[in-house]
């Protein structure tokens, strides 16, 4: 059965977290804080649930394990569901990491590496991230820095603001910064290698795990990163926003219908102002700020209406 697919997202109350997932846009939890809301998940650290129709109370895993064509033919080359999305609030600087590419990540740990790209849904005045170096680093040269103190000295620092996007491939040295609110959409995986983290503790007072060695060996500093580098016009109130043979993302601006066609490929749909509808089949399916969706591959046309801004992924 085909039908938009509104998704409960899994939380996650790391320590550079915020409030405002739960006090503004009222995502729930038993934590004060929610650093992180899986809004689309298959992953087994924080699967999301179906609210409605035919399948809720189903996580979206076991209805693709079940239903595998609803990802559509365009997800055939993946051995898993491939992407992941997340809302993440950033009160503070998250740790300088790195992601391997899917070589390494596979020989070495099992599963696939991870590219990433950023759209900044709220940014406080000042706020960026770090993405990339300020130039080329020997290996060495990297540790050396490491051992005699900060990394960010050497980092490129990239001023957001509202509506900017960031395209980060594997092997690029990166950080979200505080005064952040993103949307992020990435590969399927868990994989992070951090270098530094000011020094924090866990919540049992233990300083936070590093894996300097290997993410070392999978740094690549000649990546050069700036804000919407990837962003095209594609008319209609739709920029794409990155494209990658692991997503192709897109902002999508509604003010009264907007057509959308689900053919070879799921779509996502995460509204992140505004709010209305998505009409199929004859039925309405409300959207607001905050909402993601499931639209199944092959479901041909769908409408959205009302006065909204949604991030749509698809394959």
């Amino acid at each position: 059965m085909k039908y938009p697919m509104k998704l409960s997202p899994s939380v996650k109350d790391y320590v550079w977290g915020g409030s405002k997932l739960k006090r503004v846009w009222g995502k729930r939890s038993d934590s004060d804080i929610i650093a992180e809301s899986w809004e689309l998940s298959c992953h087994k650290d924080g699967p999301c649930v179906i609210e409605n129709g035919a399948y809720a109370g189903k996580t979206l895993a076991q209805v693709l394990d079940e239903y595998p064509d609803l990802k559509g033919s365009r997800c055939d080359k993946f051995d898993f569901f491939p992407i992941l999305i997340k809302l993440i609030d950033a009160q503070s600087n998250l740790s300088i990491q790195v992601h391997p590419n899917d070589d390494y990540a596979l020989e070495r740990e099992g599963q696939y590496g991870k590219t990433e790209m950023w759209y900044i849904v709220d940014a406080e005045e000042g706020a960026g991230v770090y993405c990339g170096f300020k130039s080329a680093m020997r290996k060495q040269d990297i540790v050396d820095i490491l051992n005699q103190g900060n990394i960010t000295d050497y980092l490129n620092f990239i001023k957001v603001s509202k509506g900017d996007t960031i395209y980060i491939p594997s092997g690029t040295v990166h950080a979200i910064c505080g005064g952040l609110l993103i949307c992020e959409v990435q590969q399927n995986s868990s994989l992070t290698y951090r270098l530094y983290d000011y020094g924090r503790l866990d919540k049992s007072g233990n300083k936070r795990q590093l894996h300097i060695d290997k993410a070392v060996e999978v740094i690549d500093s000649d990546i050069v990163c700036a804000k919407n580098s990837e962003v095209k016009d594609i008319g209609g109130g739709v920029r794409e926003l990155a494209e990658c043979k692991y997503f192709t993302v897109s902002e999508i601006t509604v003010s009264g219908e907007l057509e959308l066609r689900v053919v070879d490929s799921f779509i996502s749909l995460t509204a992140v102002e505004g709010g209305g509808v998505i009409v199929y089949d004859g039925d309405e399916y409300e959207i607001g700020r905050g909402d993601t969706y499931f639209l199944p591959a092959d479901m041909g046309r769908a409408a959205l209406k009302g006065c909204m801004k949604v991030i749509s992924a698809k394959i």
